[in-house]
């Protein structure tokens, strides 16, 4: 009689047992812990059976560790991730900042050095922007960044990289052009959008931009002689009235 309740006590453990490893296995429920120490109390009398329940009630709790452990590793990457986000991004404007600009330089020019097409730097400069922060104020200067972003982003091309590498210059970076007019295109829709009113909060502000353009391979192979060489263009069409753009000329260097 004794050896019959022992089976029929094993079956009922067994039963209790799976019931709660399909509960862990089908719904991830690892709160399962209270009803294998139950278990554990209710069969006492048998050692086996009272240190299995223990056993998989310690499981669970590792388990539950490990998860715990996961989340705040994901938590922790979300926010790594985040972190390295907005320390890429220029957080008035939400355009990329100088680092990513030089990133995708760089890549644009290994992209057009295996397939053999040109890449544009267009350098950007906005003409009366000391203007608004000495009459409307910082507070306007930024807002007039913020639009001058939204139109800058809304011109170029999907492919294009449009950054703000600090104060009022922007850079925009061509990947994969045939030719310099892609660039004078470009060039010649952004002076156009830019030179058209600011309505801002203060006042309707009118500035208009000037453009620097190079080109590789035409006029330099590297990231920094490209970005110069822009610059040095963008200097020639501020110098030459404002509201355009100039191509770099090679006659410069000499």
């Amino acid at each position: 009689m004794n050896s019959l309740n022992t089976v029929d006590e094993q079956q009922v453990f067994l039963t209790q047992l799976l019931a709660v490893v399909e509960r862990i296995v089908t719904s991830g429920d690892l709160q399962a812990v209270t009803p294998l120490l139950d278990m554990t109390t209710q069969n006492a009398r048998s050692p086996l059976l009272s240190s299995l329940a223990e056993a998989f009630a310690r499981m669970v709790v590792q388990l539950e560790a490990r998860e715990f452990q996961l989340e705040c590793t994901i938590e922790d990457l979300v926010r790594v991730k985040q972190e390295l986000e907005h320390a890429n991004y220029d957080p008035l404007t939400g355009l990329a900042n100088r680092v990513i600009a030089r990133d995708r330089l760089h890549q644009g020019l290994l992209q057009a050095q295996r397939s053999e097409q040109q890449l544009g730097v267009l350098y950007l400069d906005l003409d009366r922007f000391k203007w608004v922060n000495d009459n409307l104020g910082h507070a306007a200067g930024d807002e007039l960044l913020r639009q001058v972003a939204t139109r800058i982003r809304n011109t170029a091309r999907q492919s294009d990289t449009v950054a703000r590498l600090g104060g009022d210059e922007f850079l925009c970076v061509m990947p994969a052009i045939h030719d310099l007019s892609a660039a004078q295109d470009l060039a010649g829709r952004l002076v156009e959008c830019l030179s058209q009113p600011f309505q801002l909060e203060a006042d309707l502000a009118s500035i208009g931009a000037s453009v620097g353009i190079a080109l590789f391979p035409a006029h330099a192979d590297t990231v920094d002689e490209l970005i110069a060489c822009a610059d040095s263009a963008l200097y020639d069409a501020k110098h030459g009235g404002r509201n355009g753009y100039r191509v770099y000329t090679l006659a410069k260097q000499s």
